[in-house]
């Protein structure tokens, strides 16, 4: 799962800590609009929360999460390069406000892996770091934060199998590519696994982690029980359709999802975490 798709996923938010009658509506509405896919809508909904109530963290990563949707859906990439600032923008003033929120970090994390869809190279690595950083907080502050070993997964499995050019890249700026391996990336998704056993997007890494590692039995097992979860959205029902190819051929994993070369994010969210309540967590 990628970051871009982990952000994409509808989350189950609850508005109790929104103290504004009005600001309760307008999430309410949103809400409604994300469940029905209608993003413009549902962005135009939390907008007008913000106005009310621009300090409210709970709004702020309402706005970050539709904007890091509406990128897939933008016309031209500099439209998509707009959103995936805007999102990184809504997370940072989210985890101002509210510092000790572990989905305020993780919201950042996930920004700043949407934006090496446009980056150069070293600001992809740079932005590697930063997506490190932050779900490694998240995990600090929240321990059941499944999707924070999430991220972490995917971070450790796309660094630790950066292309040659990019390891010389990172050799050449940072004297070396960050610590990062197949393994731990395991023990992430392992974890994660622990924390939320139905989440499909868990599994469906772990087998590609499985994969790229020649473990195919393993692998096997885990595309076999993301076939077996049932699917709660779009998201799942594509992770089961490569589940599917993958058991069919016998693993490996297929060549166009072997990790990019020049990429070090993964998962976009399909069940993604719910947003920061304005009382928890500050």
């Amino acid at each position: 799962m990628r970051l871009a798709e982990l952000a994409a996923l509808t989350f189950c938010a609850t508005v109790l800590h929104a103290a504004d009658p009005q600001i309760v509506s307008l999430l309410q509405q949103g809400d409604a609009e994300v469940s029905r896919r209608n993003l413009p809508a549902a962005l135009g909904a939390f907008e007008q929360a913000e106005k009310i109530d621009p300090q409210n963290p709970e709004v702020l990563l309402r706005i970050s999460q539709q904007n890091s949707d509406l990128i897939a859906e933008a016309p031209r990439p500099e439209e998509a390069k707009t959103f995936a600032h805007k999102a990184l923008d809504f997370a940072e003033r989210a985890v101002a406000l509210a510092p000790r929120n572990a989905k305020a970090h993780l919201a950042v994390a996930v920004a700043y892996g949407r934006l090496t869809d446009f980056a150069t190279n070293k600001a992809k690595l740079e932005y590697s770091r930063n997506v490190k950083i932050e779900a490694t907080r998240a995990a600090e502050l929240d321990p059941h934060e499944d999707y924070a070993f999430h991220v972490l997964g995917v971070w450790n499995y796309r660094v630790a199998n950066l292309g040659a050019v990019m390891k010389l890249l990172a050799k050449i700026i940072y004297g070396g590519i960050p610590e990062a391996s197949n393994e731990e990336a395991v023990r992430n998704f392992k974890k994660a696994i622990d924390l939320a056993p139905q989440r499909i997007i868990h599994h469906q890494e772990l087998a590609r982690v499985y994969d790229t590692s020649g473990k195919r039995e393993l692998a096997r097992k885990e595309w076999q029980t993301v076939l077996a979860l049932p699917a709660q959205n779009s998201t799942d029902e594509k992770a089961q359709r490569e589940a599917a190819e993958a058991v069919a051929k016998g693993s490996p994993l297929p060549r166009e999802r072997q990790p990019a070369a020049q990429q070090t994010q993964s998962p976009e969210r399909s069940d993604r975490p719910e947003p920061a309540k304005t009382g928890e967590g500050q």
